[in-house]
């Protein structure tokens, strides 16, 4: 019985590679296609993660894939006459940041990561998130998504982070006086938040 036939295509650039025989030599050659990602290589470790204020790692992971920032600022307005609105006050809102991180390693290596997840996630230490271009500060763990699943490896765990910027600049003033109507006036409205701590210096 022949074996199969293969088309006669000449190995050349500029001719998409196709099946020649049994091995298939003509992709010997060809390049394959990577996905795109910023996992951190052993160079660049230090340079990408979520740091303490002082400077050294909260999560010790085997990389990162991702880092997101999310900064929102609310438009305040009112009607006025003949149905327009005037733009009267613009709030910029706690901003979020996301960072998605694996951890391989032994069974305890991994047990040791997940305990001192749930650590990180119930504390009020702030933290910083660490990129090369730009960190964003005063940031807490908010919520904390593990994925593990039959086609990422069973020893694989993909954790994905979520921090809230915490805002400081609030500030109590307290006064004593004999008589109460001759105390300060003080507000207790809301204070006006400032703009999102960022730092775009980035980390050396």
């Amino acid at each position: 019985m022949a074996g199969p036939v293969f088309p006669n295509v000449p190995s050349i650039p500029g001719v998409p590679s196709v099946q020649r025989g049994l091995t298939n030599p003509g992709t010997d050659t060809v390049p394959k296609a990577s996905g795109d990602s910023i996992t951190v290589t052993a160079t660049a470790k230090d340079q990408w993660g979520i740091y303490t204020t002082a400077g050294a790692k909260a999560l010790n992971v085997d990389s990162v894939l991702s880092i997101g920032y999310d900064a929102e600022h609310v438009i305040s307005d009112f009607p006025i006459e003949k149905g327009g609105f005037e733009t009267y006050n613009k709030v910029a809102r706690p901003a979020e940041s996301r960072v998605v991180v694996t951890k391989g390693g032994t069974v305890e290596e991994r047990r040791a990561f997940l305990s001192k997840l749930d650590d990180l996630s119930k504390d009020l230490v702030l933290y910083n998130v660490v990129t090369p271009e730009r960190s964003y500060l005063n940031v807490n763990f908010s919520r904390i998504v593990i994925d593990r699943s039959r086609e990422q490896g069973a020893g694989l765990i993909t954790v994905e982070i979520s921090l809230r910027e915490i805002r400081q600049n609030a500030k109590v003033t307290f006064s004593t006086t004999k008589e109460p109507a001759s105390a300060d006036s003080v507000s207790n409205g809301h204070v006006q938040p400032s703009a999102s701590a960022v730092d775009t210096s980035g980390v050396k």
